[in-house]
């Protein structure tokens, strides 16, 4: 079955420079908010984005990425 990527992603990093690249590599679909409170994050911002995470989404400020199933977080990468 052909994955269609409209799972909800969220990615955690170091700090807030770290959050714009990755805004920037991932393009339109991405936006910036705070962290959910059960997420911890270094700099308060996290990134929402449509799946499938990519390897060219990595970068050195990337803390962790989650799928949101059912209103929970799942931990698919991290760094």
């Amino acid at each position: 079955m052909e994955d269609k990527g409209d799972k909800v992603m969220v990615a955690t990093f170091a700090n807030h420079y770290g959050a714009m690249l990755f805004r920037k590599t991932v393009g339109a679909g991405c936006t910036l908010r705070p962290v959910p409170r059960n997420l911890s994050s270094s700099c308060g911002t996290c990134a929402f984005f449509s799946g499938p995470f990519k390897e060219e989404y990595l970068n050195q400020n990337l803390e962790a990425v989650y799928e949101e199933k059912d209103g929970r977080y799942i931990k698919i990468y991290e760094n």
